[in-house]
């Protein structure tokens, strides 16, 4: 679950070694791959199971767990392009600043 998250930073860590358009072009690219495991995840979930019929103790016991994970990574590696949306333009600032 934390893996997509982890490979975003390390990429996005990697990527100023590059050039700037290098680093957007990647965190466009990881913005999608999340939003694509989102839509892929609840996709595979599909509709709940009847607890009554299945003998879960709720509707999301009766889910499938891996599913749920893929959700889970989407969800985290969208966050983490949120946040790194916003720290990229400002450590460009820094970083490029002249120096006096």
């Amino acid at each position: 679950m934390f893996i997509l998250p982890a490979v975003i930073v390390v990429g996005w860590i990697l990527s100023w070694w590059g050039a700037r358009r290098v680093r957007w072009i990647l965190l466009s690219a990881a913005g999608v791959v999340s939003v694509l495991c989102v839509v892929i995840g609840w996709q595979e979930m599909g509709p709940p199971a009847d607890p009554r019929t299945v003998n879960c103790s709720s509707t999301w016991a009766c889910t499938d767990p891996g599913s749920l994970y893929l959700v889970a990574a989407g969800l985290l590696g969208f966050g983490c392009c949120l946040v790194l949306l916003i720290v990229t333009p400002a450590a460009e600032i820094v970083i490029r600043r002249p120096s006096r």
